[in-house]
């Protein structure tokens, strides 16, 4: 077979790599710093278990009173495959391709990369809109004010969260909601997010501004009654509760528990008001209640008084109520824009490479350094179709680092 000679292959890798890298605004705020673990071929949904550091409590005096090592840990899979591809027939190739690089890159190399970048972004907005258990706001309501986002920002402040680079992301009617408000309060943006980011909008409390299309809508399940905790001091990242036959918990939707109020991780107390700890049911699938004892996955995990990880003031009583979305009126079926307010230790994000196969007419694959996303592009020619084949291929990975310390859901309409 002829050599294909209207492009370098390895150049092509390198630039939709560029352009992909260039084009990221949400998982610029994931953490990459796992990619190393990932940095060989590996199969599609291989993890790694990330353990977190230990956590100690105080003792009083001078009598010796050890404690135990309790190692928790997380995991980060390695399981979404993203792929762009496209072929043209012999005819097509002879009488109709573009020539140029410039060509090529305008044509195709360019959307190829546009669109790796957007699908990397949603799944990023929607695993952070899963996963995230702090909220402000109103679901169904964009924020009007600032104010808001200050409520965001003291929510980070409560959990601990460590100073840092931090964004904001919203939707563009949240944008609009905010009305005058945006020159007069933002900080102009920095020079690197002016020239590269798509949507900058400025700083304010502490947030990077960023107008972002990859955030999701939420749609709340629906509950005809009370829910309540069944069995006192529950914790772990479960929970027995009881409905109405039938009411629904959608992935991603939040909750509070009575009398069960946050702390502050470091402290195990808190400072101001009391503020109810939110947790959020991260699915995969829509919980249907049967109307007995159910029990639902939740984040964070719950720990109580005494231990090590506390972040709650007290464990759930008997028969405790849960609020679904609280501060939302009547959150029954509502639905609204879920923004992002993100530290980089909330959620990682991390790339592998893909197995470079041989008897392909050619292949090449580049691998970000910074953000270790790989770009494997392949070109083989069909015998039987009398085709060249041409697919993008990218295999990247999401996983909660700190999702309690790090993430806040801002809710809008």
């Amino acid at each position: 077979m002829a050599t294909n000679n209207f492009v370098n292959t390895s150049w092509v890798s390198l630039e939709i790599l560029r352009l992909l890298v260039n084009k990221l605004v949400v998982s610029e705020y994931f953490n990459r710093n796992w990619e190393k673990d990932f940095n060989k071929e590996f199969a599609p949904g291989s993890t790694i278990q990330i353990k977190f550091p230990q956590r100690f409590t105080i003792v009083d005096g001078m009598g010796y009173s050890p404690q135990g090592i309790n190692r928790i840990t997380t995991t980060v899979a390695l399981d979404n495959w993203i792929q762009v591809p496209f072929e043209w027939d012999d005819y097509e190739r002879a009488v109709r391709l573009e020539r140029s690089e410039e060509e090529l890159r305008e044509n195709y190399w360019a959307p190829a990369g546009a669109a790796i970048a957007q699908e990397v972004d949603s799944r990023a907005a929607n695993w952070a809109r899963l996963n995230a258990s702090n909220l402000v706001g109103q679901l169904g309501t964009d924020p009007n004010s600032v104010q808001t986002y200050y409520q965001a920002r003291a929510v980070l402040e409560k959990e601990a969260c460590t100073p840092g680079r931090r964004c904001m992301l919203i939707s563009t009617s949240m944008m609009v909601a905010l009305g005058s408000n945006i020159t007069s309060v933002f900080n102009p943006p920095t020079e690197i997010s002016r020239m590269w980011k798509l949507g900058t909008i400025g700083q304010l409390a502490a947030f990077e501004f960023f107008e972002s299309n990859s955030l999701w809508t939420h749609t709340a399940g629906t509950w005809a009654a009370a829910v309540t905790v069944q069995g006192a001091g529950q914790s772990g990242g479960s929970l027995i509760i009881k409905g109405t036959a039938g009411d629904t918990i959608n992935p991603g939707d939040k909750f509070s528990i009575a009398a069960t109020n946050m702390v502050n991780p470091m402290t195990r107390r808190r400072a101001g008001p009391l503020t109810l700890r939110t947790f959020t049911y991260p699915g995969p699938s829509v919980m249907t209640l049967t109307g007995g004892n159910d029990t639902i996955t939740i984040l964070p995990a719950i720990f109580g008084p005494g231990s090590q990880y506390q972040n709650v003031d007290a464990l759930p009583a008997n028969n405790a109520a849960l609020t679904l979305w609280p501060g939302t009126t009547s959150p029954n079926g509502k639905s609204g824009t879920i923004g992002l307010g993100l530290s980089r230790e909330a959620f990682a994000l991390v790339g592998g490479k893909l197995y470079l196969p041989k008897a392909v007419e050619s292949a090449a694959q580049q691998q970000d350094p910074d953000s270790g996303i790989a770009l494997r592009k392949v070109i083989a020619w069909d015998p039987v179709r009398s085709m060249q084949v041409n697919r993008y291929d990218s295999l990247i990975g999401y996983g909660n680092l700190y999702q309690q310390n790090g993430a806040v859901c801002v809710l809008g309409a």
